[in-house]
């Protein structure tokens, strides 16, 4: 009898590890408190020194993965003295760098600080990417959702772009 209570046991672990929710999404405010996002896993910042458009940012990035998924938002504080010119050029520079990732020119919603949807092969596999740039407050805002069509449902990279809240 204890074999069977055992084997009971082991098969409801089994059962509710099947149930673990590999999306656990938590609010975390990003960009210097200017902007709220949902991200689906813990996440990790890393910062680096950029040159951009002949403009020295300092870019950080958090980010958060699910399996080969990538959810992040970027950010950067930018100078007061540069003027809507260089800050367009900085918005273009970036969704254009997000677009020849996967071998595509940037969509025209892209460079208007809007969600754009990009489709393409990597390693092999039918992939999506989701992304936006904005700016807002002084601070360059990339917010972006990539990986393989199978890991990564349109509801749930929409979920992620939807979840974006400027404060």
């Amino acid at each position: 009898m204890s074999k069977v209570k055992l084997l009971l046991v082991l098969l409801a672990a089994l059962w509710l590890a099947g149930c673990t929710p590999d999306y656990n999404w938590r609010e975390l405010a990003v960009a210097e408190d200017r902007a709220v996002v949902m991200f689906p896993s813990r996440v990790k910042t890393e910062q680096r020194a950029l040159q951009v458009q002949g403009v020295d940012l300092v870019f950080s990035l958090t980010s958060a993965a699910v399996d080969q998924a990538v959810f992040s938002v970027g950010y950067a504080p930018l100078d007061p003295k540069l003027d809507p010119e260089q800050i367009e050029r900085l918005v273009k520079a970036f969704a254009t760098a997000l677009a020849t990732r996967v071998g595509q020119q940037p969509a025209i919603q892209a460079l208007a600080g809007e969600v754009f949807e990009l489709e393409s092969v990597v390693a092999g596999q039918p992939s999506r990417l989701m992304g936006r740039v904005l700016t807002h407050r002084g601070m360059l805002i990339q917010v972006v959702v990539s990986g393989p069509k199978k890991l990564l449902s349109r509801e749930n990279a929409t979920e992620f772009m939807r979840s974006l809240v400027l404060r």
